[in-house]
C-alpha cells in the first residue's frame, strides 16, 4: 500500500475515533451534498469558474500518484473534459462545527482516458458562509484481476 494512502487511513481512522462524539446536522450534510453536485457538474461542463467558488482560497489537491497542487492547478483540471463524473454514497466525518471530512468513491472517465474508479477524501470548511473544499485527496483504486 503506498505510503500516503496508509498515513490517510490511519489519519482517518483516529479521526473517526475523536469524532465519534461530534454530530453533524442534516442542513450541513444537505450543503455538503449540493457542493458535491455542483463539483460534478462543474468537471462534466469544464465549468472552472464554478469549481472556483467551491474551492477553498487556499485549497491543496493531492493527486493519487501524490503529488500535491494549489487552488490554481486543480482549477486546469476541470478543463479535461469529463465524459463520466458519478460518486457513491457520501460518508460524513464531523471535525467540528465548521469542519467536515467527507469520503466516497467516484468513477470519472476522461474523454481521451479510460474510466477510472477513485477514492475522493475531502476536508470541507465553512468560508464566507459556505461549504469550500479546503483538501482533497484522490486515490486511484485498482482493478481486480
Amino acid at each position: 500500500m503506498n505510503y500516503h494512502i496508509k498515513v490517510l487511513f490511519l489519519f482517518a481512522l483516529l479521526l473517526s475515533y475523536w469524532c465519534s462524539a461530534q454530530d453533524i446536522s442534516s442542513e450541513n450534510i444537505t450543503q455538503i451534498e449540493h457542493q458535491i453536485e455542483q463539483l460534478k457538474i462543474a468537471h462534466l461542463n469544464s465549468d472552472s469558474a464554478m469549481a472556483d467558488a467551491l474551492y477553498h482560497p487556499k485549497m491543496i489537491l493531492t493527486s493519487q500518484s501524490g503529488k500535491k497542487y494549489n487552488k490554481e492547478i486543480a482549477l486546469k483540471n476541470i478543463e479535461n473534459n469529463f465524459e463520466i463524473y458519478e460518486s457513491s454514497e457520501i460518508e460524513f466525518l464531523p471535525i467540528s462545527n465548521d469542519v467536515v471530512l467527507t469520503n466516497y468513491i467516484n468513477e470519472r472517465k476522461y474523454k481521451t482516458l479510460e474510466k477510472g474508479r477513485y477514492r475522493l477524501t475531502v476536508v470541507w470548511t465553512k468560508h464566507e458562509k459556505q461549504w469550500k473544499i479546503i483538501s482533497m485527496q484522490s486515490s486511484k483504486i485498482k482493478k481486480k484481476k
